[in-house]
């Protein structure tokens, strides 16, 4: 149980700590922010925890416990870093109300400036694709991030592509 409170702890520290960096200022690259913040929260939590006498099996899987957390945080934070194209067009139609949304309009609102472009920019930033003469390009970083999807559909057979 002490690991359990113990890692838990490690990780709410750190998610606040990320709340407070993100108030003062958004980092350009936030995944990367994410990671450095959580590690060295979770460097300072295996100090202090030594500090206060844990041993070396408890060191550990309060380590194992606050990576998982962390990188499934990570892989779950592009959907609450980006609205997806779904909620973007749920939101416009919601905003109108009762009314309702004419279709000529919801093609103006959701445009591919507000869909596209900004998950293109995403891609450059984080530096999983590229610009070569006018065809973005995957780098390496993005095609082993593509094949992760890409593995995981044909392991379940899942055909269907789309946002």
């Amino acid at each position: 149980m002490n690991i359990l409170i113990y890692g838990m702890v490690i990780f709410i520290s750190a998610f606040l700590l990320q709340l407070v960096i993100w108030r003062i200022k958004l980092p350009k690259r936030q995944t990367i922010a994410i990671l450095l913040i959580y590690m060295l929260t979770l460097i300072l939590g295996l100090l202090f925890g030594i500090a206060k006498g844990l041993v070396i099996v408890e060191l550990f899987h309060i380590s194992i416990f606050v990576i998982s957390l962390t990188f499934a945080y990570i892989l779950i934070y592009p959907a609450i870093e980006v609205d997806s194209p779904s909620l973007v067009m749920i939101m416009a139609i919601a905003d109108c109300g009762k009314a309702g949304l004419q279709i000529e309009r919801f093609y103006q609102l959701l445009s591919d400036d507000l869909l596209v472009i900004p998950r293109l920019n995403d891609l450059y930033r984080d530096k999983l694709a590229y610009l070569d003469n006018d065809k973005y390009r995957l780098t390496k970083k993005g095609i082993l991030f593509a094949l992760i999807f890409i593995n995981f559909r044909k392991l379940f057979k899942i055909n269907l592509k789309g946002g």
